[in-house]
């Protein structure tokens, strides 16, 4: 900026503070001999409002119809992103749709110059696992050997770079090095646009049926902050004392190792269905139990949510799985497991064809075996809080563990 253009800036900062200076006065003079006008009884009930509350609640109520608007946008596009996807198959999905897809999708190019391979590979900071996958690949292919791998970071780019050095001997390994590294990233590039949809439609499909008439939408009405308005044995949700979610910092929260908390899971018939707002599995059969402090609680049903409900250290991950279980005197304990993206998920990619054509009534999907959701048991969060629906009970034993992936996401019909 040149000197002239500073000056002229100066001028209309300063021109603008005066004015408001200005404005100021004008307004107390006015609110004074409005005041020396009324009579004595008067004088007090009329007061000089703050400018400064003034002004904030009108941003508070911008800020709250920039969200509603904001989410009104986001679910356009999300059914958009849906109905493209089921008219046109997986393979045709555009990286150019928007709704809360990652910044910057996964891309390679390779080059080969001789018996080495150059790998220029361009990830988001959230997805620098790919990298990892790309030289777990290498090493593994006979005759190849890794010379350099290197990476710097532009804003939320990595910029990955790799040199691959090939046998002589292995006609014809360095093309199938190359096809097998661009099928990796294809694949994992898929994997992402189908988790970004999956956690569109667990928060987007919020669909009101006459069971449950709310939604988790900003709107006061049947969102959040006004569920307890819809149904009186709803009033815990805006007025209870041990709400769940919480921040996982809370002082409400314990982070220990219980040697007395047991699981004893095993495989039961189950059935799918859509609820609106989540997709859950429910099992018919025996699913087995687990133990807290010498309460037994039973597997019900397991389901998703997207992102994370929640927190740890204000941290919000991709997804998170509830396994609900009851006990005999009617105590619910949930153990929640919180995931990131990353390498594929065995459970999903196991329920991947009844996902795709999960509706709103009871699918039969045969046997689930609850045990291959995978999890550690040796660290965890425990608490005591809430459902985090409708009728939000009060009671409920929070386990909350942390699982590091979460990926080989499928597409799901609206």
């Amino acid at each position: 900026m040149d000197q002239s253009h500073l000056n002229a800036s100066q001028s209309r900062s300063v021109d603008r503070k005066t004015i408001e200076k200005n404005r100021r006065i004008q307004m107390k003079d006015l609110y004074s001999e409005l005041n020396s006008l009324l009579p004595q009884t008067s004088r007090e009930s009329l007061a000089l409002p703050d400018q400064l509350d003034e002004a904030a609640n009108y941003i508070k109520k911008l800020q709250v119809n920039v969200e509603k608007k904001r989410e009104r946008k986001r679910k356009l596009l999300a059914t958009a992103a849906f109905e493209k996807l089921n008219s046109t198959g997986s393979s045709s999905m555009s990286s150019s749709v928007d709704v809360s897809m990652p910044r910057r999708l996964p891309r390679i190019e390779i080059q080969e110059t001789g018996p080495v391979l150059h790998i220029f590979l361009v990830t988001s900071m959230e997805h620098k696992f790919i990298f990892h996958e790309i030289t777990r690949l290498i090493t593994e292919e006979a005759g190849a050997e890794m010379t350099h791998a290197g990476y710097s970071i532009v804003d939320d780019a990595v910029f990955h770079t790799l040199h691959c050095k090939v046998e002589d001997c292995d006609y014809g390994a360095g093309t199938r090095i190359s096809e097998s590294l661009k099928k990796l990233v294809n694949t994992k590039t898929k994997q992402i646009v189908f988790f970004v949809l999956f956690s569109l439609y667990l928060s987007f499909s919020n669909i009101s049926v006459a069971e449950t008439p709310y939604t988790y939408d900003q709107n006061p009405e049947n969102g959040p902050k006004g569920w307890s308005k819809l149904d009186h044995q709803w009033k815990p949700c805006n007025n209870g004392k041990l709400q769940s979610p919480i921040d996982l910092t809370n002082a409400r929260v314990s982070r220990a190792h219980d040697e007395t908390w047991k699981i004893h899971h095993k495989p039961a018939d189950a059935v799918i269905l859509s609820r609106g707002h989540d997709i859950m599995v429910s099992w018919k059969g025996d699913t087995g139990k687990m133990m807290i402090h010498r309460t037994e609680f039973k597997l019900v049903q397991c389901h998703w949510h997207s992102p994370s409900e929640h927190t740890v250290n204000g941290t919000r991950y991709d997804m998170e799985l509830h396994m609900v279980h009851t006990s005999a005197e009617g105590q619910t304990a949930v153990i929640a497991v919180l995931y990131k993206l990353g390498r594929p998920n065995e459970f999903l990619t196991t329920l991947e064809n009844e996902i795709k054509t999960v509706g709103k009534e009871e699918k039969e999907i045969g046997i689930v075996d609850p045990r291959i959701i995978g999890f550690h048991t040796d660290k965890f969060y425990r608490y005591v809080g809430s459902l985090t629906a409708p009728p939000c009970t009060e009671g409920v034993i929070w386990t909350v563990v942390k699982r590091s992936y979460l990926g080989s996401l499928p597409t799901v019909n609206l």
